[in-house]
This record gives C-alpha cells, structure tokens and sequence, in this order.
C-alpha cells in the first residue's frame, strides 16, 4: 500500500499536472515518460531518491530481460508483449521490495531500497523498447523534476495557508474484499486472471490493476456503485463530447481518459462529502486509485463495448477477489496475517 509524505490533495494534484505534462511533453518532442502518470509517481516519492533511482533500474532490467531473454525464446508483441513487461516488472520491484524490508531489519537505511509503484517499471521497459532506454530516461528525468518543483511549491503552499488541510490520508475502511497486506499478491494475481480472461474470450477488463482494486473494495456496494458512475460520465465526456471534436487516439485517448476521469472522480467525492456531512468517503484510503481506475473502465469500454466490459471487469475482480482470500486462508492460519 503506498504512503505518501505530501497530504492526498497535493498527490493527487500532482498526478493531475502530470497527466496533462505528459501529453505536452509528448506533443512537443514526441518522447513519452514511461507512462502518464509515471512522472508523477516518480516526483511524488523524491524525497527517497534511491527508490526513485531502484524503480528505474527495475524498469530498464526488465526491458533487458524481454527484449533479450524472453523475446529469444518467445514471439512476444502488441499486449501480449505489454503484459510479459508488466509481469517481470511486477516480479522484479516485488522482490526489491521485500528484500529491502527483510534487510530493514538490520540496518534500517536498507529500506530506502524498496520500490515505487506496482506496474511502473514494466511501464517504463514498454516505453524503453518503443523509443529506446536513454530517450525514455531523458524525458521521465526531465518531467519528474519539473513535477518535483510543482509538488514541493504546491505543499509549501498549503501548509502555510490558514485553515488548508494537512492531514495525511484517511485509513483504510476495515470492510475490505481480502487483507490489505496482500494487496502487491492481488495485483500480480489481477495481471494473470486479466491476460487468461483476454486470450481466452476476448475480454478488456480495465486495465492491469482495476481487479485488484474492486475485490478489495467489494464488500462496499456504495464504492462500486460510485466507480460505475464516475465511470460512465467519463466515457460519455471523452467519447460523446471530446472525441467528435478533437483529434483524440492512442496514448492521447488514454491520458485524456485520465485527466477527465480524476477531475470528475475528485469532484464526484468532494460532492459526496459535502451531502454525506463527510460520513461517506469512497474508496476510504485509496488517493489514487479512486482516480485511476473508472478511467482505465472507461477508456476499455471505448474499445469493446460496455456489455463486454462490465463482463471481463466482474470476472476479473471475482477470479482475484476468490484467489486472494485463498491465499489468505493458510496465511491467516499460520499467524502470518
């Protein structure tokens, strides 16, 4: 689960500005940064230079490990390809991770080794084997930093104006799909059922994470209900009103899917906030998946349909919502949760 050091409203400004730095950076010179919102991750997490510096790494020895291993034995492209990446990637940042909470035990400097992110660095190996991996490190260091600046600003700002909120994020509600410390295992689980689900019938499911994230907020009818919502009117704004109107496709389809999506998903919960007298906030915890995820539904329903999406997104969140609390069973058992 990532903490941050900044408060949830400078993160999730912070992901907004690079969203809308990512399509600018790639209009004007036609390099991407690892992904939208990759960048941003990134400057979030500055402040541990050295887990900035791992998750690169992890990024770029994926890339080697697909492009020079795995592609040798194997004829990997399209998604198939991007999915292969996503998985390695996965697999390497977990490993840094837990070896660095394993050796945070006896010297707690080790546990800056620790990664950023679930998906980033298969994010940055796509980008490292579309434009090369000097190209993709130039742009990612050279729009992280400028988010750095923007982020440290922005929360020196807010901790100096009377009455701003600088409370961290709240805790995650106690009604969840399965542990909270399996959720790195749910996203690795969400990736394997999502690629089954695809090549078997066909079926986009929101994206690598979105199952993840639904199993773990299942039990909450009201936060489902909300992510359809948010959803749907990011699909309609996107496809209904921008599309005819702009020259919208590919990676520029999909950043503008996000920067939509969080506008209307932030807004959405400040709404909700407000009428509920703040008893009801959803996806209590999550700062930035409450953003990301009706985006990622949203721009698959583009693609394939609502009907189809609905389908491979319900089974991609039951598939993780049942294997996830399987693996909890033993894990519960042995005291080990």
């Amino acid at each position: 689960m990532s903490t941050y050091t900044m408060t949830p409203e400078v993160v999730r400004v912070t992901i907004v500005v690079g969203v809308i730095l990512s399509i600018v950076f790639y209009e004007r010179v036609q390099l991407t940064t690892g992904g939208a919102i990759v960048p941003a991750y990134l400057a979030i997490a500055v402040v541990r230079p050295i887990a900035v510096l791992v998750t690169v790494g992890a990024g770029y020895l994926t890339h080697v490990l697909v492009t020079r291993v795995i592609t040798k034995r194997r004829i990997l492209y399209g998604r198939r390809k991007f999915e292969v990446e996503v998985l390695v990637g996965l697999a390497i940042i977990t490993s840094c991770t837990l070896s660095a909470h394993f050796l945070g035990r006896l010297d707690p400097a080790l546990l800056a080794f620790a990664g950023i992110g679930f998906l980033i660095p298969g994010i940055i190996a796509h980008d490292m084997g579309r434009q090369t991996p000097k190209r993709t490190i130039a742009a990612i260091a050279i729009t992280t930093s400028i988010l750095a600046v923007f982020a440290y600003v922005v929360s020196s700002l807010v901790s100096i104006v009377p009455g701003a909120s600088t409370a961290s994020a709240a805790l995650l509600s106690s009604r969840l799909g399965y542990p909270r410390e399996l959720l790195l295992v749910a996203v690795g689980v969400s990736v394997l059922v999502g690629m089954f689900v695809y090549d078997r019938i066909g079926l986009r499911s929101g994206g690598f994470i979105t199952g993840a994230y639904l199993a773990l907020v299942s039990p909450r009818w009201a936060d489902l209900v909300f992510t359809l919502v948010i959803a749907v009117a990011t699909w309609f704004v996107v496809v209904k009103v921008l599309m005819p109107r702009l020259l919208l496709f590919g990676r520029r389809k999909v950043s503008t899917m996000m920067l939509v999506g969080a506008v209307i998903g932030w807004s959405g919960e400040l709404v909700l906030a407000i009428v509920t007298h703040r008893e009801y906030t959803p996806w209590l915890g999550l700062t930035v998946a409450t953003l990301m995820v009706p985006a990622l539904i949203a721009n698959d329903a583009q693609r394939q349909g609502w009907q189809r999406t609905i389908w491979g997104t319900t089974l991609v969140g039951v598939g993780v919502f049942a294997a996830t609390n399987l693996i909890a069973v033993p894990l519960e058992l042995g005291g080990l949760l």
